[in-house]
């Protein structure tokens, strides 16, 4: 009998955040390991891990009673791998810009009325703003979403807002649609997007737009950490993150990934 319809999206949330556990931590996990970490009981990640070893996608030590994604999982994302190599490697360049700024870095994308980080390079700092792949933030409150709001027409961005809004938890989180409108004049102007304290107190960050070099969907690209000492890097920063952003838009025209004709939003946000 076909699973019922919540089953099959829990199954499928549940192999997601696995996958995203194992690209964090790269090691091999333990049941238990698993089932504290996602905060799943240990009867459902037992069978879930059962089932993917099973269907070839995990490989089990039997000796320490690990699971490790197999091959199989390489290969499915090879072509993925083979368009993202042709505009530049992503983590590597990622990788450098943190270097560049002594701060955490970090690529996201718009999933519904949040930004959500697709993949991060954490400061080692004790003071670092610490965010993981596959983390939300709110559209409104943060710098990858602020960004990311700045390249749509004011109507879709109200229409966020209100949503943002209507789903905060607290009047904290709510902000005034004509305040946020000259926000987003002021993003469009500059070219970047900023916070300081708006999420956590005392971390800060600034993020700007880029063209995937997937699809014509947005990223965004940020830089976070101790707010003063981002407002004491923020040329550099700023500096960073545009020729970051140059050197993807060369790269992805010379791969005939990209588009260079970009929409005035586009223009006036990346």
């Amino acid at each position: 009998m076909p699973a019922p319809p919540g089953r099959k999206i829990k199954s499928a949330e549940r192999t997601l955040e696995l996958f995203e556990l194992f690209s964090r931590e790269q090691r091999p996990f333990t049941v238990s390991h698993v089932s504290r970490r996602l905060g799943v009981p240990q009867p459902s990640i037992s069978m879930l891990l059962r089932n993917l070893r099973e269907m070839g996608y995990l490989e089990y030590e039997p000796t320490t009673r690990t699971f490790t994604p197999s091959i199989r999982v390489a290969l499915l994302g090879s072509w993925i791998d083979q368009r993202f190599g042709a505009a530049g490697a992503l983590g590597k360049r990622l990788a450098a810009l943190h270097d560049e700024v002594g701060h955490t870095a970090y690529i996201a994308i718009q999933n519904g009325p949040s930004a959500q980080y697709v993949l991060s390079k954490r400061s080692r700092a004790a003071d670092r703003l610490d965010v993981s792949s596959g983390a939300y933030r709110s559209l409104t409150f943060s710098a990858p979403g602020r960004a990311l709001l700045s390249l749509l027409p004011t109507a879709e961005v109200v229409s966020w807002v209100r949503r943002c809004n209507a789903e905060a938890v607290s009047d904290r989180w709510r902000v005034r649609e004509g305040d946020f409108l000259k926000l987003m004049r002021a993003v469009r102007a500059q070219g970047f997007a900023t916070t300081a304290g708006d999420v956590t107190e005392g971390l800060g960050a600034i993020a700007v737009t880029f063209s995937s070099p997937m699809s014509r969907t947005p990223l965004a690209v940020g830089v976070g950490g101790p707010t003063a000492k981002i407002e004491a890097d923020r040329d550099l920063i700023i500096k960073a993150l545009r020729d970051f952003v140059a050197g993807d838009v060369e790269t992805a025209s010379e791969a005939g990934l990209l588009d260079l004709a970009p929409t005035e939003n586009h223009r006036t946000a990346a």
